[in-house]
């Protein structure tokens, strides 16, 4: 796949790039990260997963992800555009403590209500928004300045959208697939296992696992554990002992634990070391 980029821009906490790939082309692999992000589709097509719900690419649609939520583009073999932007969400707390600008990220269920039409942000400035933040090339200190003040702006047009209630539903999804997707993610600290899942669902493994790679492009285990892995590195960043991290996020094996951690983010859980900035930076190279 040959991807060239335009815009491409990082600064501390929030990092943009626009590019543009063209066929053959492989789409993204399914992953998660610490960041929030945001979509937007320039042109092409093909398909976006996100937590088990199917939503379809086109141009100008809007695609919003919060910290943990598994996604995966699927690209149809043409010449395809985006603009996206990653951040921290901690970038609000010095005059948003509450985080209110961030509300459609965070207040709404995993995978549904974050996905907006070209129809419904049309009569926004957010593309006109995105246009500016594309002219801000060049990681210094004048256009970090320039490139976080449009995207509170951003924030502010999104906010709207979101009150109004105007995000698109009509993403394809498995109900049973859904409520099990639901099911993990609340009882993620406690005993989860294939069994019990097959046991609370009437399904049989085969079913389970069929039916859950088909819906989220994982395994429903590598799914559970980068969960964990993730909630425990926030815990761990917070001063959390990695020891007490493991057990309170469901690790119930502290050496598989730390395998685990090890492989995911390449320190120990006893090294605080911060590689969240790192990893945002690492999304634009």
């Amino acid at each position: 796949m040959i991807v060239k980029k335009f815009g491409h821009c990082y600064i501390d906490d929030v990092a943009f790039g626009h590019h543009m790939a063209e066929p053959p082309l492989s789409g993204d692999g399914l992953h998660t990260h610490e960041m929030c992000e945001i979509y937007c589709v320039f042109k092409g097509s093909g398909r976006y997963i996100i937590e088990g719900s199917e939503h379809k690419l086109e141009k100008g649609k809007l695609i919003l992800m919060r910290p943990g939520e598994f996604h995966k583009a699927h690209l149809e073999q043409e010449i395809y555009e985006s603009f996206v932007i990653h951040f921290l969400p901690e970038i609000v707390d010095s005059f948003d403590p509450e985080r209110k600008l961030l509300r459609p990220f965070f207040e709404r269920p995993l995978g549904k209500n974050n996905v907006y039409s070209r129809h419904n942000t049309a009569n926004t400035a957010i593309y006109e928004l995105f246009n500016k933040m594309d002219e801000c090339r060049g990681n210094n200190y004048d256009n970090g300045v320039k490139v976080k003040a449009l995207l509170f702006s951003v924030l502010i047009e999104l906010n709207s959208l979101f009150d109004a209630k105007l995000y698109d539903d009509t993403s394809v999804r498995n109900k049973q697939t859904s409520e099990i997707v639901e099911y993990i993610n609340s009882h993620l600290t406690g005993e989860l296992s294939i069994d019990k899942l097959c046991t609370k669902f009437f399904i049989s493994r085969t079913q389970l696992n069929r039916k859950f790679k088909e819906a989220t492009g994982t395994s429903v285990w590598e799914y559970v554990t980068a969960k964990r892995l993730m909630n425990a590195r926030n815990l761990i960043l917070g001063g959390t002992g990695s020891v007490e991290a493991a057990s309170s996020t469901g690790f119930g094996d502290y050496s598989a634990f730390y395998r685990a951690y090890v492989k995911k983010y390449g320190v120990k859980p006893s090294d605080k070391t911060d590689t969240i900035k790192y990893n945002l930076k690492e999304e634009m190279l």
